[in-house]
């Protein structure tokens, strides 16, 4: 019997990941390439970059790939676009798309009703529950994008700048992006518009850094941050009416786990918190063999993460 073949793809604000998969679990090929929204990079260039990825990912499967799940960041505003696009350029009988936080859930839950929270580069609280799928934040980082990775960052450059200038306290998160940056901050503007948003990102663990150290300044951004998160928590609660399981993931919550415990002493009592242990592409995967109405066995997610963590990827 031939190789049974299914492909997820995740795309965020800084990093697109597919993998080609068997039913089994078994990881078949794994692609890692920039990425970023179609909020920054715009349709057409989101698009290309989808299928640069996936048609290095696919062009490994021996047979016909039978359902694919693509996970994109802000795709829920550009539906038709997205559809249109991955009909006219994949021969795949299933796909669907939609926004990047309902895998987390999948990755932890299954497709079972719950909600996830994401916290990368960018931040929002996806709602799964019956028919009901929406989400809250998610808005891009000029809009709405509390608590990230991005605004971490800028709060930390804005700290360091008004030090500078003398219209804000002295703090050590000078001296830590001084050094991340190779320069001055105050010296450093040009560069922070021209990288934009992955960028300035990369300077917020630099607010976890100092405020281990004691930094007071520091220790205002994580708390104004962790409360932001908590809030959206707070909003969900509300509009559900009920109690819920709310899955954890993204680069901030997995690299410093004092965070995420911050938002989660914020929030409702009645919410359980699930960290997850999973990386958001194996929730895609999830999704892709449930649209084609297969439900992972119990060695499933142990032959997936296995060869995950194995880090190989199809060339560049």
């Amino acid at each position: 019997m031939s190789k049974r073949y299914f492909a997820a793809l995740d795309v965020g604000g800084t990093k697109a990941e597919a993998v080609l998969f068997s039913q089994a679990g078994e990881i078949v090929a794994r692609v890692v390439d920039p990425a970023g929204t179609p909020f920054e990079n715009g349709v057409a260039r989101t698009q290309q970059n989808c299928k640069h990825t996936l048609d290095k990912l696919l062009a490994v499967a021996d047979g016909p790939v039978e359902s694919l799940y693509a996970a994109i960041a802000s795709v829920q505003y550009y539906p038709d676009e997205f559809e249109g696009f991955f009909k006219e350029n994949f021969n795949i009988p299933s796909m669907r798309i939609e926004g990047d936080g309902y895998c987390l859930i999948s990755g932890v839950l299954g497709h079972r009703d719950g909600a996830g929270l994401i916290c990368g580069t960018g931040s929002a609280l996806y709602i799964r529950q019956g028919e009901l799928q929406t989400h809250l934040g998610g808005g891009g980082h000029l809009i709405d994008s509390c608590g990230s990775g991005f605004t971490l960052g800028r709060y930390a450059i804005q700290a360091a700048l008004r030090a500078h200038d003398g219209s804000g306290e002295q703090t050590r998160l000078t001296e830590l992006l001084d050094k991340q940056a190779g320069t001055e901050m105050w010296c450093n503007l040009v560069e922070i518009y021209a990288k934009g948003r992955a960028y300035v990102a990369s300077f917020a663990p630099t607010v976890f850094q100092a405020r281990r150290e004691g930094d007071l300044v520091a220790r205002g951004i994580f708390n104004t941050c962790a409360a932001d998160l908590a809030n959206v928590v707070w909003s969900a609660r509300k509009r559900l009416g009920c109690a819920f399981t709310l899955v954890l993931n993204g680069g901030i919550f997995t690299h410093f786990p004092e965070y995420a415990e911050a938002v989660r002493a914020l929030s409702p009592a009645d919410v359980t918190f699930v960290y997850s242990h999973v990386p958001p592409i194996y929730g895609g995967a999830v999704e892709a063999l449930w649209q084609v109405g297969l439900i992972p066995d119990d060695g499933f997610c142990e032959r997936f993460m296995r060869d995950y963590e194995k880090g190989e990827c199809v060339g560049h």
